[in-house]
């Protein structure tokens, strides 16, 4: 396997899409290797199916440019066996991401998506120990975590405009999860309110920065840079709204 420039993990399909679809896809744009790492197959959710989720995977994965890959832990167990640990360090060997995405590990609702953010970590470390594990021993350079249902302040925020209609559509791919009919509705996300919802959160984000559109991400410690990000380019068009200075 070709080492890919970065690894999203995902508790289950389409927890990519929503927390990191956008730098997903401006990833696969800016021609570089990306791959979507599923840790379950969301056999706990109230609608659709494990092989209906798997071809909806399938397709937002196409959408989004990015390879994709199934660990098969238990739905509703993500992280409640040392197993499952070592089983994401293999995969990281094998994948060698130079940046990996996981899901914030601290507070959202469901148990799977902080579990998985916690996995992440730990098997980020677990990958580059020698003595442990199978494969060549491998650590990606730095871990950042994306938003599900909790927010928290963003470490930085990536302005996701140019590539928001893909993100959309990778979203949309996934019909049994979030496009029912309201009428049919079962679940708190597949309806209307759920996709405003990712909308204004992406509204209020970008505009955090100056932008229609963006997506929190969330480090451990600070972020090198070679220098201060407005030194360089075009000066911001006074017009356009920031939250910030």
């Amino acid at each position: 396997m070709n080492r890919v420039d970065l690894v999203a993990v995902a508790a289950h399909p389409d927890d990519a899409e929503v927390g990191c679809g956008g730098m997903l896809a401006l990833t696969t744009r800016a021609s570089s290797r990306a791959v979507i790492l599923d840790l379950t197959r969301g056999e706990l959710s109230t609608n659709g199916t494990p092989g209906t989720r798997a071809e909806e995977a399938c397709s937002a994965a196409n959408i989004l440019g990015v390879r994709r890959h199934n660990l098969g832990l238990p739905d509703g167990e993500v992280g409640t066996s040392p197993g499952h640990r070592d089983a994401l360090a293999d995969a990281l060997r094998t994948f060698r991401p130079r940046v990996l995405l996981a899901p914030y590990p601290d507070g959202d609702r469901h148990p799977d998506h902080a579990a998985a953010g916690v996995l992440a970590r730990q098997a980020a470390f677990l990958s580059g120990l020698a003595k442990r594990g199978t494969g060549t021993p491998h650590r990606p350079a730095r871990v950042y975590h994306y938003q599900m249902h909790h927010p928290f302040p963003p470490s930085l925020v990536v302005d996701i405009t140019a590539v928001w209609d893909v993100r959309s559509a990778a979203i949309a791919a996934y019909d049994s999860q979030f496009h029912q009919d309201e009428d049919a509705r079962t679940t708190a996300i597949d309806g209307t309110d759920f996709r405003d919802a990712l909308t204004a959160r992406a509204r209020m984000l970008g505009g955090l920065i100056g932008a229609r559109y963006g997506e929190a991400y969330y480090c451990e410690g600070p972020v090198g840079l070679r220098t201060l990000p407005d030194l360089e380019g075009a000066d911001p068009d006074p017009r356009t709204y920031r939250a910030f200075l």
